[in-house]
């Protein structure tokens, strides 16, 4: 079967993966647009709930009252949830970076982050003190959520032309 070829944002799709598990929004992909739609929880329950909130909403949100209406009402998968990246994937990227640092008490700083409590924050806040390799693991980590992005566009027919490409790791 061939993959229907799309344009996607690359930067909002990585951001929709991101952000699933805050429970606030939920991220759809409109398989025939390429668009990256962000639609509130609250909005969404409202509606499978059969509340009326239309009075009751911002121009914003109004608009999302509509999207959300197409979503809902989506019988031939046109729009597709947008799967959170898997915590473990990140886990597992965060600790092949640390273990591959050069500089050995910034390496164990960040292994003794992966640790702790709150192993990401921790992990951020370190590098936040090393530009360097702070911007080496953003392309790193944004080349990761592109394979993944990719692959699992891919299974749902799909081949992603990236409208804004992840960033690349710089030559050390």
């Amino acid at each position: 079967m061939a993959l229907k070829r799309l344009p996607i944002d690359f930067a909002a799709f990585a951001e929709a993966m991101r952000n699933q598990g805050r429970n606030e929004y939920d991220y759809y992909l409109d398989t025939a647009t390429g668009r990256v739609m962000r639609i509130s929880t609250e909005v969404l329950e409202a509606l499978e709930e059969g509340r009326t909130i239309a009075g009751s909403l911002t121009a914003w949100q109004q608009e999302q009252l509509r999207e959300a209406r197409e979503v809902m009402g989506d019988t031939v998968g046109r729009y597709l949830l947008i799967p959170e990246r898997p915590a473990w994937r990140v886990e597992e990227l965060m600790a092949d970076f640390a273990d591959g640092v050069t500089d050995a008490a910034l390496r164990e700083k960040l292994r003794s982050a992966l640790d702790a409590r709150d192993a990401a924050r921790r992990f951020r806040e370190i590098l936040a003190q090393y530009p360097e390799e702070q911007k080496r693991w953003q392309a790193l980590q944004a080349q990761s959520d592109q394979e993944y992005a990719t692959e699992w566009l891919k299974e749902e027919g799909i081949e992603p032309q990236w409208t804004t490409p992840a960033p690349r790791e710089a030559s050390a």
